[in-house]
């Protein structure tokens, strides 16, 4: 789920910044679909996905908050805390119309209610369950696969790699 969060977010900040220097005219329907989409964010569970982000936002500010200064990481954390973190915790709201907007704008309101009543269906709710643990699976897939072409790949071409100061 937190992939599906996080590739909304992408989508919807891609597009975003695509909007920016283009005038949008106005959608008839536009804000019924809307509310339809925050209707099915609301099923999906998404504050608490955009209060993930937030987290992993954090931490990545608090690193990147001790490689440009000598602070350790423990002042770090305070830093993004006190100075950083309220502005993004106030703004959250900003998150959730950003992923919002992308579907209002590229689903009809018929393709929007037929997502949400497949999401609140039995086989919608066994999907959105099953994300974390067919996800993981995935990546464990992923990877082995990975290992096993770079060996491969290795392999194949031990010599060239050898010739150019490289051991394996």
């Amino acid at each position: 789920m937190r992939a599906l969060f996080a590739g909304l977010v992408v989508g919807a900040l891609a597009g975003a910044a695509l909007a920016q220097g283009t005038r949008q005219l106005p959608q008839p329907g536009i804000e019924d679909n809307r509310r339809e989409v925050r209707q099915m964010i609301e099923m999906l569970d998404i504050q608490r996905h955009a209060e993930a982000l937030l987290t992993q936002m954090r931490t990545e500010m608090v690193r990147a908050t001790v490689r440009a200064s000598a602070m350790s990481e423990e002042d770090a954390a305070r830093v993004v805390d006190d100075i950083l973190m309220p502005n993004f915790n106030a703004r959250s709201a900003e998150l959730v119309a950003l992923v919002i907007e992308p579907y209002a704008v590229n689903f009809t309101i018929s393709d929007l209610k037929a997502l949400r009543a497949f999401f609140a269906s039995q086989l919608g709710q066994k999907w959105l369950r099953s994300q974390k643990l067919a996800r993981a699976q995935g990546e464990e897939a992923g990877l082995a696969w990975g290992q096993r072409v770079f060996q491969d790949s290795v392999d194949r071409h031990v010599d060239e790699l050898r010739a150019r100061g490289l051991k394996f």
